[in-house]
């Protein structure tokens, strides 16, 4: 299927300047991208059961445990449900209706705005290492951001080809041996979103730059070791004083070894199939469930109809959210035993020895909260109940995505 395909029509020669980030400018000669681009701040009720692009949804009130899951950090005092990238900006810094959020303070560097802004890689260019370092509320420094991610964060202004504009990505992918500049237009379908849909961390031992932990692999174990032998911490857990791990969104990782991505799909193959606009197909920007466009998204493989598809993923969803429940409660549980064998005086090295059961349990439970059970397409290890796994699936002979 992916090598009889066509390819979509990209449209008149660009001369678009090179540093160009507004993607208004790019609207001029690509419309039908840039209008399915807009469709991004859409709201939409879930196309299945899962997930809402509503405004300001709470998963910390959908998910309690959360709460006593995250004490001491951030993430305890905010957490909702992730909107389309055109709010990127809106969602972090306020703006248009939208107030800032509750996780950032006057000790927030622009680190956190790394894949919120297209106008990063040109600060990172401007700034160098001391980007990672400047606070993000002094000097309106909020004001360096105007745009959201954006054309340019995917695409070279002038040839429209794919490029990646996030170094985290380049590093990551030269220390296990795979440099992008190798890898071919189907793997750069899905290293383009591996810019951000990924687990990271802030590396205190290289100026506070964007890290992912691929070194070891992209099992959930081997990140785990890898952090493990650098001696990493997010945070102290504020109940157990434990130092935790805080996942972030492993879509990349967990989408390695699925069948989807065995089957030699990318990411852009499902979430942006190629649609037709009046008399142009175009390559759809409207980044949402393969389900609201299932006839260009899922029909191509799939013989099923629409609603037998659904009651499949709805099966497979729900036993995912049961799992994850499960999981949650019993690390919630394991730190309020943690908690009340301190008050209890317990010996510290048997205090110690549940803190990094319960890092870890919690760690591998992380990987598969913040974006599932909504997806659908990740490998088979999300649903597995257990909170400390032992039986992930082994990885593939090739990490590459499209293979």
């Amino acid at each position: 299927y992916v090598a009889n395909k066509t390819e979509a029509v990209e449209g008149p020669a660009v001369s678009i300047s090179p540093n160009e980030t507004d993607p208004a400018v790019f609207k001029l000669l690509y419309p039908a991208h840039y209008d399915s681009y807009m469709r991004n701040g859409e709201m939409h009720e879930p196309a299945l059961k899962y997930a809402s692009s509503e405004k300001k949804k709470s998963r910390l009130d959908q998910f309690p445990y959360m709460r006593t899951l995250w004490a001491g950090m951030a993430f305890s005092k905010e957490y909702n449900e992730a909107r389309g990238h055109l709010y990127t900006l809106d969602d972090v810094v306020g703006g248009n209706g939208t107030e800032a959020t509750q996780r950032i303070n006057d000790k927030t560097n622009l680190t956190c705005m790394y894949c919120k802004s297209a106008q990063v890689p040109q600060l990172i260019e401007q700034m160098g290492d001391a980007f990672y370092n400047t606070k993000l509320l002094a000097d309106n420094n909020t004001d360096l951001f105007v745009h959201p991610i954006s054309c340019s964060d995917c695409h070279d202004p002038q040839t429209m080809e794919l490029r990646i504009t996030r170094p985290a990505l380049v590093e990551a992918m030269e220390r296990i041996g795979r440099p992008v500049e190798k890898a071919t237009r189907q793997e750069m379908r899905s290293l383009v979103c591996a810019q951000c849909h990924v687990e990271y961390f802030f590396n205190p031992d290289d100026a506070n730059k964007v890290y992912f932990p691929w070194d070891k692999g992209f099992e959930p174990e081997d990140m785990y070791a890898y952090y493990e032998e650098i001696g990493f911490s997010d945070w102290t857990h504020a109940q157990t004083g434990g130092g935790m791990l805080k996942a972030q969104h492993p879509e990349f990782e967990m989408f390695q070894g699925s069948v989807h991505q065995r089957a030699g799909l990318s990411c852009a193959d499902c979430h942006m199939p190629y649609v037709t606009e009046g008399s142009t197909k175009i390559s759809s920007h409207w980044w949402t469930s393969p389900f609201r466009t299932f006839e260009q998204s899922c029909a191509q493989c799939h013989r099923e109809s629409q609603e037998e598809m659904a009651q499949r993923v709805l099966h497979t969803q729900d036993r995912v959210k049961e799992a994850l429940d499960r999981a949650g409660i019993a690390n919630q549980d394991a730190i309020l035993a943690i908690e009340k064998a301190i008050a209890a005086g317990v010996d510290e090295e048997i205090l110690n020895e549940a803190r990094a059961l319960h890092r870890e349990a919690q760690f591998y439970w992380d990987l598969a909260s913040p974006r599932t059970p909504s997806a659908s397409t990740t490998r088979r290890s999300s649903s597995r109940p257990s909170p400390i796994p032992s039986t992930w699936p082994a990885r593939p002979s090739s990490w590459s995505p499209g293979r």
